[in-house]
């Protein structure tokens, strides 16, 4: 078989043909930044900073895709929510709920607030220097995740209509990012949603109706759809395979074997989360990777890649993925 292009490669792991080689698409955000020696602030700020941060350190290690940061603040800020930025490697948190507060939500033009601008342009600039090379990821944060924010802890635990209905608007934020990154050229929209992970898993059915708007619009941009989420537990692998999309990253307390038989019943991609403690300077080694062999799977992160990540431990990922390539 002749050598694919990461691009090449992506798009047929996607559609469940032969590869060349084990794809790998990790979520690389927070430790980019550490790889140009910024803070993370100063990276999601300026579109010059982010779009160098993540090309050069897909330089460096030679993965298969560049994806946009895991933040779940990043809509939320946008929406309304105040926000609040910790140290130079932490992403910021959200400090206030606008629904919680009575205060008007700002739906109606947010893809031109806070740093959503700076992620689009970023975008466009990855897409233009590598497109044709390599797959571009763009990271959207789940209808779960980003209506916790706009209306706080509550929300999981309400039965009545207006927590489905707080899904719904915040389903429809996704939607509107998830277009305008098919429209900058990505090849993939990842939905992170770490709270379809901790959430009781009947509640995730919330998010179903919100995602399946957002899979359709990804299909008629010829991409290809991600959900991720992590601390998730068995009980949650049906209901998130479930929610229809095109392939899966779940982390937590699950038999990744049994994961990706599961996914490939649903034909969904699935992906083998490197343990963020493979990635951490001291932390136990990555030495255990499973021979992920066959049709619809790769290799992934469990979630954002720390700041204090390890090059040299990274080093050591991509040298065992290489072997597993050749075993």
């Amino acid at each position: 078989m002749s050598a694919q292009s990461s691009k090449e490669l992506v798009r047929s792991l996607f559609q469940f043909r032969d590869l060349s080689r084990i794809p790998f698409l990790p979520w690389m955000g927070r430790f980019a930044a550490q790889l140009e020696q910024v803070d993370v602030k100063e990276m999601l700020c300026d579109p010059g900073a982010l779009s160098r941060a993540l090309l050069n350190a897909q330089r460096l290690f030679g993965y298969d895709a560049i994806a946009t940061v895991i933040d779940p603040t990043l809509e939320a800020e946008a929406c309304g929510c105040s926000i609040e930025w910790g140290g130079p490697g932490d992403l910021p948190a959200v400090t206030g709920h606008p629904l919680a507060e009575a205060k008007d939500l700002a739906f109606t033009g947010f893809e031109k607030r806070g740093r959503v601008p700076v992620v689009l342009e970023a975008l466009k600039r990855i897409n233009a220097i590598r497109g044709k090379e390599i797959a571009i990821v763009g990271v959207v944060t789940g209808p779960l995740t980003l209506a916790r924010h706009l209306r706080g802890d509550a929300l999981l635990s309400d039965p009545t209509p207006d927590a489905a209905k707080t899904v719904a608007l915040a389903g429809s934020v996704a939607l509107k990012l998830a277009r305008s990154y098919c429209e900058a050229g990505v090849d993939v929209i990842a939905i992170a949603d770490e709270m379809l992970g901790q959430a009781e898993p009947s509640r995730c059915q919330l998010a179903a109706a919100p995602l399946r708007s957002i899979w359709n619009v990804v299909h008629f941009y010829n991409a290809h759809s991600l959900l991720v989420t992590r601390h998730a537990r068995p009980e949650h692998v049906e209901p998130l395979l479930g929610l229809g999309t095109d392939g899966v990253v779940l982390s937590g307390e699950l038999d990744q074997a049994e994961l990706a038989r599961a996914a490939a019943a649903w034909r969904q991609c699935c992906g083998y989360p490197v343990p963020d403690a493979a990635l951490r300077e001291g932390g136990a080694p990555a030495a255990n990777l499973p021979p992920v062999r066959g049709k619809g799977l790769f290799l992934s992160t469990e979630w954002d890649v720390p700041y204090e990540a390890s090059v040299d431990r990274m080093n050591d990922v991509m040298r065992m993925i290489a072997d597993l390539q050749h075993s």
